[in-house]
């Protein structure tokens, strides 16, 4: 699969055919690449067409035109599409085609808001047989788990639930959970809003298959899964990433809504819809349900806390992040300057050490003493206050890694000298941007040293703190965060998990020892170390012979 163009490109027309009065003017075209065989072209052009036409209206019906499709998308709004083919001379049966758009009118270009727009439909291709097939071939850990779990179809009976990064995996995990029995089109996945290069693409794909995509913010979308579960009969179960769903029926519950795991007579006679459980991938998902687990009516299956994603996925999180991180600075020496990691758990160590590694300074910071011991025994500068800390030791990084918010008004003020600062966490709440805001002597949107996506603020005294890709994870900016190969252990854990939580009894509520009982007898760590251990013989995952990376 190739890269694609996430935005149409604006053009600016010469002066000469801007000016004319008959005929449209172009300002702007897009293209998607796409591996398939060439006889291919012409249905997939159809099919992007009608799906742009579809977006415009009733009004809007693709028509041939020499050798191209036209469409009118709105007042002054002409749609020009066809298909290219890469030329190839090695005999492949699959090759690169290019789906084109083209659009023009009359008069001013469209705003870029509505160019974004037609981009982005444009670009909701699903992904061609081959791309699956190349998918999957990079992601052997969950198709081996997959191989030993579809015996009986274990989530035959379930609505699935998944909150989702929009990368090429996850194109893969939804076709796992299909193949060990669960229902596109009782799936539901929550999209989490990152800039991923492949996002427009997955999301169309998961459509194209029947699956309901909704906005992982929209807070009706846990309650209407559930409501449309019992209309089906089905019992849900959900692959968290970030704390998503267990605390929104927690807190539905506790506003009197009834409890997510009861049973009765559903609509149309069928059984109401229960929650046999959750399994939950990320710390923030976990810390999200402190002093709650109590309140848990069903199961959590922590793959967080895991001995396999803890040991083993961390080092490539870490390693990610210090790489985005340092990319995103503006040029700097490194070697011996201070640099100060707030959260000592198993990405965090790691990304000490990598910054160690470095040769910077780096001192630590962790609200549990356990942790905090251990990263003074390690060498590091450590301080029980992070205010403190920040003004002793002066960073000139900080990377963020708690899962919580670890910086606000009080460690801001602290600072004593420009700071780049760096989230590692989900989402954006690593720093309390609300309250770097009202600190800042100027409007932060008014200056960016880094880039535009990162904002720099200027604090009462002169101090500049630049918050890097605008507080959201760095490991996630503007890239596929770990590669396929690497995600493929943790989301096999997932889907061992899902088969545990829908197969077997367990308590409800967060028992980590749970989790690492199921995945280490699972045989899926056996199947980790076989491939990649020192018997293995290094090789590329397999490719269609007219693969492109």
């Amino acid at each position: 699969m190739q890269r694609e163009t996430n935005t149409l490109t604006v053009r600016r027309p010469e002066r000469a055919v801007a000016q004319q009065a008959d005929g449209p003017v172009s300002f702007a075209a897009t293209t998607v690449e796409v591996t398939a065989a060439p006889e291919d072209g012409p249905h997939l052009l159809h099919r992007a067409a009608r799906r742009l036409c579809e977006a415009a209206g009733p009004g809007a019906v693709p028509v041939p035109a020499g050798g191209e499709l036209t469409a009118r998308l709105g007042p002054g709004l002409h749609a020009s599409m066809f298909v290219s083919t890469e030329m190839r001379g090695d005999g492949a049966g699959t090759s690169l085609l290019r789906l084109n758009l083209r659009l023009s009118g009359r008069g001013a270009a469209p705003s870029t808001a509505s160019l974004d727009h037609w981009a982005e439909i444009w670009h909701r291709q699903a992904f061609s047989a081959p791309e699956v097939e190349r998918v999957a071939g990079e992601l052997p850990l969950m198709s081996a788990a997959v191989g030993r779990l579809r015996h009986g179809k274990p989530l035959a009976g379930f609505a699935v639930l998944v909150t989702g990064h929009f990368l090429t995996d996850l194109v893969h995990l939804v076709g796992c959970l299909a193949e060990l029995g669960a229902p596109l089109d009782a799936m539901t996945v929550l999209r989490k809003d990152y800039a991923y290069q492949w996002r427009h693409r997955v999301h169309g794909h998961l459509v194209d298959q029947g699956v309901r995509v909704v906005d992982a913010t929209d807070p009706r979308a846990v309650e209407e899964h559930t409501d449309r579960a019992r209309r089906l009969g089905l019992r849900c179960l959900a692959l968290d990433d970030g704390g998503y769903v267990a605390p929104a029926l927690l807190d539905r519950a506790r506003e009197g809504s009834p409890t997510p795991a009861a049973a009765g007579a559903g609509a149309g006679g069928g059984r109401a819809a229960d929650w046999a459980g959750v399994v939950e991938q990320t710390m923030s998902g976990i810390y999200k349900l402190r002093g709650r687990e109590r309140e848990l009516p069903f199961p959590v299956f922590s793959v967080a806390q895991s001995r396999l994603k803890g040991r083993i996925e961390s080092y490539w999180i870490a390693e990610k992040a210090v790489t985005t991180a340092l990319e995103l600075l503006p040029v700097l020496k490194m070697e011996g300057q201070p640099a100060l990691v707030i959260g000592y758990g198993n990405v965090g160590s790691q990304i000490a050490a990598l910054l160690t590694q470095r040769r910077m300074r780096v001192a630590v910071h962790d609200a549990d003493i356990l942790h905090l011991i251990d990263a003074h025994e390690s060498g590091y500068v450590t301080d029980r206050d992070l205010a403190t800390l920040l003004e002793r030791h002066e960073p000139l990084l900080v990377f963020g890694v708690t899962g919580r918010t670890s910086m606000s008004t009080r460690e801001f003020e602290a600072l004593r000298r420009p700071a780049y600062l760096a989230s590692v966490s989900s989402r954006d709440i690593e720093f309390d941007l609300p309250a770097l805001d009202a600190l800042a002597a100027r409007d932060p949107a008014a200056r960016s040293v880094t880039g535009p996506s990162s904002r720099t603020h200027t604090l009462p005294g002169g101090v500049d703190v630049t918050v890097l890709a605008g507080g959201r994870p760095v490991n996630f900016h503007e890239t596929d965060s770990i590669s396929n190969l690497h995600s493929d252990l943790v989301y096999a854990g997932m889907l061992t998990g899902a088969c545990a939580v829908a197969t077997r009894q367990a308590p409800p509520g967060l028992d980590r020892s749970w989790a690492d009982a199921v995945l280490e007898e699972s045989g899926l760590l056996q199947d980790y170390y076989e491939r990649y251990g020192p018997t293995a013989t290094a090789r590329p995952a397999p490719w269609p012979a007219s693969g492109r990376r």
